[in-house]
């Protein structure tokens, strides 16, 4: 292979003042509050990140007061957020940049490469519209800060899944901006473990498979000065700071019904005999014909759905009480005090996600507890009793 083996970068310190974050300042309110008691003994062992504020081969944060704070997702290694912009294409379409804790040059002598995304041989992907990429990227600092409990290169080709203590959700909203944040996993046993996937070797390139038709390609730069940087994304809005938050119900309250790692669309991808470091990546799609069907689906439905129930409201996070967290897109209470849940899906073949058929069920024989802060009518604490979930698709009736 052609190509060359990036050297680690220096460190780089940051002399300007820290962005003001609303999370941050919010979480200020919940400082002496300590994260629910966790029966699950400490894990030992190896992860692929950690915090770099604890001291070597520790990976868990251990306080006596059961305290867990939150940190910045630096802490963790170099991180960057990048879209595509455009549609992707079946040979690919560059990630660039939106944001991340250090240059897009810095990110690029990391890599030694550019990253792409592209539809990989016999994707369905493409006949269910066009599809815009964003991913998340971390990569921990093993070189620069290196620590007994890091995974070593060798180790990842015997995995299937690998330990983390960090795991990030990325999205794109409505009006384009980026959200993202991060939950560090510590007593969380199934929250810790991600996909490890091999990147193949495809010429000079290296493919792996994010799943969904989806493929990450890391493109090796010929030599150090072939590496000019990842390129900013085109009228992509301000990142605000990344911050990763302690498994806790104060933290769902910060971040208003976050999604949780169960549903996070991520993996360890390690690319053999290359020189490059395992990298983290989660991966955010949005199909645009089906984003648009969906939205007017679901618009469409809550105008009819609110017509009877006094009370409606959209986009709701409940727990059930074996601890299952999943969100509704409707919940209502008619004149009758009678309360309803409906979940739409914008096709008839659309599945339920792994949490909703874990709480639907359970939600129907035992009812489940609003978490977060909740929404007008049913704030988080609300009690909904057994009920079951309607599951509303094109061509249903309400």
């Amino acid at each position: 292979m052609s190509g060359y083996v990036p050297n680690p970068p220096k460190g780089h310190s940051y002399s300007g003042g820290e962005p003001v974050d609303t999370h941050a300042q919010r979480w200020a309110e919940y400082k002496d509050l300590a994260p629910e008691p966790d029966d699950t003994p400490a894990t030992m062992g190896c992860v692929f990140a950690k915090s770099c504020n604890l001291p070597d081969g520790v990976i868990n944060h251990k306080n006596p007061a059961g305290f867990i704070p939150v940190e910045k997702l630096a802490d963790y290694g170099l991180w960057a957020v990048l879209g595509t912009g455009t549609a992707i294409a079946a040979q690919g379409t560059s990630l660039q940049l939106v944001g991340g804790s250090t240059t897009g040059s810095a990110i690029a002598q990391r890599l030694g490469g550019k990253l792409s995304l592209g539809l990989l041989e016999g994707s369905g992907v493409v006949a269910a519209g066009a599809a815009l990429g964003t991913v998340a990227l971390l990569t921990p600092n093993t070189s620069i800060s290196p620590d007994s409990a890091f995974y070593t290169h060798d180790q990842y080709a015997t995995l299937e899944a690998g330990r983390t203590r960090v795991r990030v959700n990325v999205k794109t909203l409505p009006d384009g901006s980026v959200d993202a944040y991060g939950f560090y996993t510590g007593g969380k046993t199934d929250w810790e473990k991600v996909p490890v996937i091999k990147g193949e070797k495809d010429g000079e390139k290296f493919v792996a498979d994010l799943g969904n038709g989806i493929g990450l390609t890391w493109t090796p730069a010929a030599g150090p000065e072939d590496v000019l940087g990842i390129p900013a994304l085109e009228g992509a809005p301000p990142l605000p700071p990344v911050w990763v938050y302690p498994p806790t119900a104060q933290s769902d309250t910060v971040l208003a019904n976050p999604a949780h790692p169960p549903e996070f669309q991520d993996a360890i991808i390690w690319f053999p005999d290359s020189g490059i470091e395992p990298i983290y990546i989660v991966l955010s799609t949005q199909f645009e014909k089906n984003k648009k069907q969906g939205k007017a689906f679901e618009d469409t439905s809550y105008d009819k759905y609110s017509e009877t129930r006094p009370e409606a409201v959209r986009e709701v996070t409940v727990k059930t009480d074996s601890g299952v967290k999943t969100r509704i897109d409707m919940l209502g209470r008619d004149t009758d005090g009678e309360i309803s849940c409906v979940e739409c899906k914008s096709s008839e073949t659309a599945p339920l996600t792994k949490n909703q058929k874990a709480a639907f069920p359970e939600i129907e024989k035992t009812g489940a507890t609003v978490v977060g802060k909740g929404k007008p009518g049913f704030p988080g604490g609300t009690k909904i009793p057994p009920t079951r979930i309607e599951i509303l698709r094109p061509d249903s009736l309400l």
